[in-house]
């Protein structure tokens, strides 16, 4: 299984108002077959005031400038006839400032200020969050809530079970709807403060337990739900989320090849494997990927094409499900700012003069601009191109479907390559990446500038 993380704004337009919709996204199912994606995650699409759609207003509707909600399902069909599944981004941590429940907590409703944290007595209202020391706790008509993600979006008080009901239902709704699984968001974050202690804390044992009962939950309407948690931590804190939801992104595989890559040592890459690859129990799934929304992108970080090439070589040789933002096997770049997150997430180039049908327009191009070679159009026309060479190793991974439940067995590295076999336990594959810009020699294999083997 490949995945494929698209931001619908940025993607297809399909009604000509310059924003990417549910329609668009159905009429770009063959570009996705194309490419050999099996599986979608799309960025939020709720109802939600902000671009990003992470600060919901309602989780059962649709953001109308993407579509109705019959739309959606249309988009989900046309998916699902191409052979596609879909996977939802689900951030149940927090709401929008502008939600309904958090509305009716600050008119003064009872029922609905206990969907909240307020601070009491004892609360320090200067303590940040330890990431970037932004505040945690803000105002409002003299009391202050707790909104770990910005005063916009106020944290759900997941002590209160009538909060964890209204997440189970969201869970049945959208897989009613025909979806095939979600992307968790923010998953450590569901019991993040310490009531007893009055501090921010991580308390992964409950997080874990809430998130076995969304799971247990989605597994009896779907039995083979797909869900993929999102946990920004040490490979052993995100294994234990991954064992219960199933599949975890693996965050380090991203940081290790990108600092490998770029400074031509494998030490990084040795450790990420041996940390996050090597597990034979079968207990979870690994998913690595090429960059996301909050992160510069893959291009911005490696600057020529032959890296980018050996990044997705070892990205579609590695266990798990690889992943792939949206135009990076294009090679779109975007430096990732916490202040100004849409450099990363900006339109899909379609064509070389960004112009014509289905291009969206929502917003000003900071870093993918026309004629330079990063679009569909160009990429395609070129044999060596990123894009052509990133559908060769998907379809070499399709081949080898068995490899989506394989691990990684007799990891060696020299200076400027790595040899790994992957292996299922019946079937196996050694391969070699040489991540310099010289030719090398391994284990008796030669390979050449950022060549990849597999033997």
């Amino acid at each position: 299984m490949v995945g494929y993380e698209i931001y619908i704004r940025s993607f297809y337009d399909y009604n000509n108002d310059g924003t990417g919709d549910f329609k668009g996204l159905s009429n770009a199912v063959s570009y996705l077959k194309d490419l050999g994606v099996d599986l979608v995650w799309i960025m939020p699409h709720f109802k939600a005031p902000s671009y990003h759609g992470y600060d919901i207003i309602d989780f059962f509707d649709t953001t109308p400038s993407y579509g109705t909600l019959d739309e959606f399902k249309e988009m989900v069909e046309k998916l699902h006839e191409a052979g596609i599944k879909i996977a939802i981004d689900l951030p149940l941590n927090h709401v929008s400032s502008r939600h309904p429940w958090f509305k009716a907590a600050v008119s003064g409703d009872k029922k609905y200020e206990d969907f909240f944290l307020w601070a009491d007595d004892g609360v320090d209202l200067n303590e940040k969050r330890p990431w970037d020391n932004e505040v945690i706790w803000h105002p409002y008509n003299g009391r202050w809530y707790y909104g770990v993600f910005g005063g916009s979006s106020p944290d759900l008080n997941y002590e209160n079970e009538k909060v964890v009901e209204k997440a189970l239902e969201i869970v049945e709704f959208w897989l009613n709807m025909g979806i095939d699984g979600f992307r968790f968001d923010a998953a450590k974050h569901i019991y993040d403060y310490d009531l007893q202690q009055k501090k921010f804390s991580y308390n992964h044992e409950k997080n874990i337990q809430f998130w076995k009962k969304i799971m247990d939950k989605a597994r009896s309407i779907k039995s083979d739900v797909f869900a993929v948690t999102e946990v920004w931590d040490a490979p052993e804190i995100v294994a234990e989320y991954a064992k219960t939801i199933g599949c975890s992104f693996n965050f380090y595989f991203t940081e290790a090849l990108r600092e490998s890559i770029n400074h031509g040592n494998t030490y990084k890459i040795w450790d990420c494997f041996s940390r996050t690859l090597t597990d034979d129990r079968g207990l979870y799934i690994p998913s690595n990927f090429s960059s996301n929304h909050d992160m510069t992108r893959l291009a911005s970080s490696l600057q020529s094409e032959d890296q980018r090439k050996v990044f997705f070589a070892m990205l579609l040789t590695t266990p798990g499900i690889p992943f792939i933002f949206y135009g990076d096997e294009l090679g779109m770049k975007g430096v990732y700012d916490p202040y100004f997150t849409e450099s990363v997430i900006e339109p899909f180039p379609w064509y070389s003069s960004l112009s014509g049908d289905g291009q969206t327009l929502w917003k000003s191009v900071g870093f993918n601009h026309a004629f330079t070679g990063v679009s569909v159009e160009e990429q395609s026309q070129r044999e060596d191109s990123l894009l052509n060479t990133v559908k060769r190793w998907i379809k070499f991974r399709k081949e080898n479907e068995w490899m989506t439940n394989s691990w990684i067995v007799d990891l060696r590295t020299s200076e400027f390559v790595v040899g790994y076999t992957v292996t299922n336990g019946e079937k196996s594959l050694r391969i070699y990446h040489n991540i310099s810009g010289h030719e090398e020699e391994f284990e008796g294999i030669r390979l050449k500038p950022f060549e990849s083997k597999v033997l």
